[in-house]
């Protein structure tokens, strides 16, 4: 599985950092979004299935999901409380706490049940009894007292003692009064507890009910949250099942933030895939990371029930996303870039054995020199050719590589740009190589080789000719 670093470099912590969750019980579930795995598969459709509803809400009851979203926002998390009433005797704090989530519970109950209706495993329910039962005079205050009618005798102390204080307070303090306060003060001590314990006692059938809204509650937020990403930031949900992949015009949020910010748009991806390997060819900074790490991203997100920031999306129930993109160099190890690299890729090979798992190499053994890299790469393409349920995608500068996968896709690149135009705008500043790069995927033939754009890029970029003119390509 993809690891919290990778999870970042693709966009996937972007996404969830986008999100507007308004409960912790919802943020909770947003730090640790669950990956569906085997035997989740029913788990995973009703989580889309509520997903989608909630999209529908978000286009169609905007009104009511702001009125919702408002009441979420003052919901607290009273776990530690709930619990600890199995075994001990709240204080005021933590009871003042559950009755503000029991007050809390009346109001969002009813505006919830009409976008909850035919959601799975969400149901939020007011519970009156407990209400009643924690605020006996019926005010509905949000503030927390024990009050008189949890204890025969509280109410008879609380008045002597308040008669005390006012003699004190007329004739002034006095051993026998100071004494009879203590007294007073001591039995009111005592009652209050033992009305505590009553009224936690009388609480305690409540726990199991208070902690299955906590988790509905929960439940709707994150899957609002996402429907609303995906509203926002425009994503459909995809089709997961069957055995192939089809992703029509992916991007990636992330990505796309940030050439936003240099005035560039996203350029969308497009992948069908098979099983075994798929290749992508395309000379350096062609966009051939960025098209991998957007369909990591958005496997990713389709696992974890989210909307995928595609026009149309298919894919397989995938078990475990593998992907070998960055520098492996580990000093303390003694592992050289290659090294760590080969390693890196060993543990891939075992992690995926046996599973439906979708491989990613960006720029595999190019580490080593261009001989056995290139049989490198064709081993790994051959590897995975003989997986059952494995689908890899492998992206590569090496030639003849391409010739051993069931699809080819290639990155245009600079192929059709004019090298003239492009060093005249680079010279005098008025443009850069991004804005004559062509970052589209492009399914090509087994046999088209990989674009030639290095020596381009070199003359582009003004390297001096005493080396330019020594290249003998």
């Amino acid at each position: 599985m993809l690891d919290n670093n990778t999870l970042f470099d693709i966009g996937f912590r972007f996404c969830l950092d986008s999100m507007e969750l308004m409960t912790p019980y919802g943020e909770e579930l947003s730090r640790r979004p669950h990956y569906y795995s085997r035997g989740e598969e029913n788990e995973l459709y009703a989580e889309q299935e509520n997903v989608q509803k909630l999209i529908e809400a978000v286009h169609g009851s905007t009104d009511r999901v702001n009125a919702l979203m408002r009441l979420l926002m003052p919901v607290k998390d009273i776990r530690r409380s709930i619990e600890g009433l199995e075994c001990r005797t709240l204080n005021e704090v933590e009871l003042f706490e559950v009755k503000r989530f029991l007050l809390q519970l009346e109001l969002i109950a009813p505006a919830a049940e009409e976008l909850c209706k035919g959601l799975s495993g969400i149901k939020i329910t007011a519970l009156p009894g407990a209400l009643d039962m924690i605020d006996p005079d019926g005010t509905r205050s949000p503030s927390f007292y024990v009050s008189d009618r949890f204890h025969p005798e509280l109410a008879r102390i609380r008045r002597e003692r308040r008669a005390v204080d006012e003699q004190i307070k007329r004739d002034g303090l006095t051993d026998e009064l100071s004494a009879l306060r203590t007294r007073l003060a001591a039995e009111q001590e005592d009652a209050e507890q033992e009305a505590r314990g009553r009224l936690c006692a009388g609480l305690k059938a409540y726990a199991p009910p208070l902690l299955e809204n906590a988790v509905s509650i929960g439940k709707l937020d994150y899957a609002l949250a996402k429907a609303r990403l995906a509203v926002r930031l425009g994503a459909a949900m995809p089709k997961v099942g069957g055995t192939r992949f089809d992703m029509r015009g992916m991007t990636n949020p992330k990505f796309a933030a940030a050439l936003a910010g240099k005035g560039r748009g996203f350029v969308p991806v497009s992948l069908e895939l098979d099983e075994g390997s798929t290749v992508i060819t395309g000379a350096s900074m062609g966009g051939k990371s960025i098209a991998i790490k957007t369909l990591a991203l958005n496997v990713q997100l389709a696992m974890c029930g989210f909307a995928v920031f595609a026009e149309a999306a298919e894919l397989p129930f995938i078990e475990n996303i593998a992907l070998l993109s960055e520098d492996r160099e580990d000093a303390l190890s003694g592992l050289s870039s290659f090294g760590g690299e080969m390693r890196a890729f060993d543990t891939i090979l075992k992690e995926t054995d046996g599973m439906r798992s979708l491989v990613l190499l960006d720029e595999f053994a190019r580490g080593t020199n261009p001989h056995e890299g290139a049989a490198l790469v064709r081993a790994a393409v051959r590897l995975f050719n003989r997986r059952k349920g494995c689908y890899a995608v492998v992206a590569t500068h090496f030639d003849g590589i391409a010739r051993l996968a069931s699809r080819h896709y290639q990155v245009a690149g600079l192929r059709n740009a004019d090298p003239a135009a492009i060093r005249a705008k680079v010279a005098t500043g008025t443009g850069s190589l991004a804005d004559f790069m062509d970052y589209g995927l492009y399914p090509v033939a087994p046999d088209e080789e990989p674009p030639r754009d290095a020596i381009t890029i070199i003359h582009a970029l003004g390297v001096t000719s005493e080396f330019t003119d020594l290249i003998d390509i």
